[in-house]
């Protein structure tokens, strides 16, 4: 008589993964991808140990009746303000609630380069748009400069540099070289800096930036980077460009330009840009330039997920700013052609240097004002990021798909076909978020249904059990959630969605369950 015999043998293997700490990967192929990563993070932060959804948003003052084009601040101590600039205006936003009357009208642009500056008399922001003429601003009066000596007009400032406090670096419209100022002068009488003659891929000047590095390997010096639209960096040191003794070219370096007009950023002792290859150091371009080696960009891993939006490279927005109260480094990415358009933000950790993306935070600016984070929207707002759970009252909708997990035991099965039986997600939060994940076998699209009102056949509400569904153990802010799947293959992928519903969740690993097909013995 024929008959199936059972073994009795453990066929079934559990396989414990992290939470995608290794951030967001656009880069390598799905095939060999680092376990740890994740081909799809958007509002969840990787820390160190776990996986964490973003802080939320609130309106902080509203009712510019323009795009804010710009938010910059005032840093003189105690007397630190927020300015926003839009509709031809300039607004102290320094306090929430209503706008208040603006300290500057009838002007023309809005898309203002800044840099802090002090002298003698007082501290200023000093700004430019290359519309109107510089401004300096103490934190109580408002002063239109004169500038003379200007070939062309003073309306045709783009830029503005402090360079090692001591003098005012200008940069203008179309201009293959700077101007600058007296030691410690807002306005006056500027002089030309002919930088044609050193740039050898001509074009104009961009911006001016400053680089720290060690000088003869032992003590630190400052830099000043002119960088041009040809993608050129000349680099000075000194202090007065009039005088050769004082004044002297470190180098000349090659690479892509930087995008728009606030395409770089300092972060710790280096000067980073944003460019169309991604974003790199200076110290890299520096060094692996003049060595031949290949340079390793900083935003290297995002590889097409940051890629794919360059083509937008002339919509203002494109900026970097670092997040200390948040750990990240933040950089601000246009969607879309135009300012209104969606806006998405690539954060990534500093401590670990994983990223994520950020969605829903349509800022065209962003700034740190009393280490709290700020941005300006197309509608006329300035609002509070990293507030709550919620932006504004819509629930924050995270996202994330692990790599694909050959799921090898140890015993070189790799990548053989796998029955697997369900997953368990071991999160933690201090509300009632909404889940709903699935398992993505043969690096298919299976997406997860979320739903914030109740079960369906792959969503989950927050401690709740539905047989045959989802099982929810666990107490208070810490469950498991566990998921059946029932699928067989040889490589999976776990997909997340959370809804916050005004609560903060951390996802700490997920483990999955599955068996290996060659458990069935057939007997006669």
């Amino acid at each position: 008589m024929d008959f199936f015999k059972v073994n009795r043998a453990r066929k079934s293997m559990p396989f414990t993964m992290p939470a995608p700490v290794g951030g967001l990967n656009g880069r390598d192929g799905l095939a060999d991808m680092p376990a740890k990563d994740a081909f799809v993070l958007d509002n969840w932060i990787p820390n160190n140990t776990t996986v964490d959804t973003r802080g939320g948003s609130a309106n902080w003052v509203t009712g510019v009746g323009a795009p804010v084009e710009s938010l910059e601040v005032f840093a003189g101590g105690a007397a630190s303000k927020l300015l926003a600039f839009g509709n031809g205006s300039v607004y102290d936003v320094s306090l929430t609630g209503a706008l208040g009357a603006a300290i500057k009208s009838g002007r023309v642009g809005n898309k203002v380069s800044s840099c802090m500056f002090s002298n003698a008399g007082a501290q200023y922001l000093m700004g430019c748009t290359g519309s109107d003429v510089m401004f300096a601003y103490d934190g109580t009066t408002w002063t239109d400069t004169t500038i003379t000596g200007l070939t062309g007009l003073a309306t045709t400032l783009t830029g503005v540099f402090a360079f090692k406090g001591q003098r005012l670096f200008l940069v203008q419209k179309n201009q293959l070289g700077f101007y600058y100022l007296g030691v410690g002068a807002i306005q006056g009488a500027a002089a030309y800096f002919d930088l044609s003659q050193v740039c050898r891929r001509g074009g104009y000047l961009i911006g001016i930036a400053s680089y720290s590095a060690e000088s003869s390997g032992s003590t630190p010096a400052d830099y000043v980077v002119f960088m041009t639209s040809e993608g050129e960096y000349v680099v000075y040191t000194g202090t007065d460009p009039s005088n050769a003794a004082t004044w002297a070219l470190v180098g000349r370096y090659y690479s892509s330009p930087p995008i728009g007009r606030k395409g770089w950023f300092n972060f710790r002792s280096d000067l980073f840009i944003i460019c169309d290859e991604g974003i790199i150091a200076f110290s890299e371009i520096r060094t692996n330039g003049e060595s031949g080696k290949d340079i390793e960009y900083v935003s290297a891993k995002l590889g097409t997920a940051l890629a794919q939006y360059m083509v937008n490279n002339a919509t203002h927005g494109w900026s970097g700013i670092s997040y200390p109260r948040g750990n990240l480094l933040i950089v601000n990415v246009p969607t879309a052609a135009t300012t209104a358009g969606e806006y998405v933000q690539f954060a990534m950790n500093t401590d670990t240097n994983a990223w994520c993306r950020f969605t829903k935070w349509n800022g065209l600016c962003f700034a740190v004002f009393n280490r709290r984070l700020f941005f300006g929207t197309s509608d006329g707002r300035i609002v509070l990021a990293d507030e709550g759970n919620k932006d504004l009252s819509l629930d924050i909708i995270c996202d994330a798909r692990q790599a694909f997990n050959y799921f090898d035991d140890g015993h070189g099965s790799g990548d053989a076909d796998k029955h697997f039986h369900f997953a368990t997600f071991i999160v933690q939060a201090d509300g009632t978020p909404a889940l709903a994940s699935s398992l993505c076998v043969n690096w298919e699209d299976d997406q997860p249904t979320l739903t914030t009102t109740g079960l369906d056949a792959s969503g989950a509400q927050w401690d709740v059990s539905s047989w045959d569904v989802t099982d929810w153990a666990g107490s208070g802010a810490t469950q498991q959630l566990t998921v059946p799947y029932g699928k067989i293959g040889y490589v999976a992928s776990p997909w997340l969605r959370a809804s916050t519903l005004g609560s903060g969740l951390k996802w700490f690993a997920t483990r999955v369950v599955a068996e290996k097909l060659n458990g069935l013995i057939l007997s006669s």
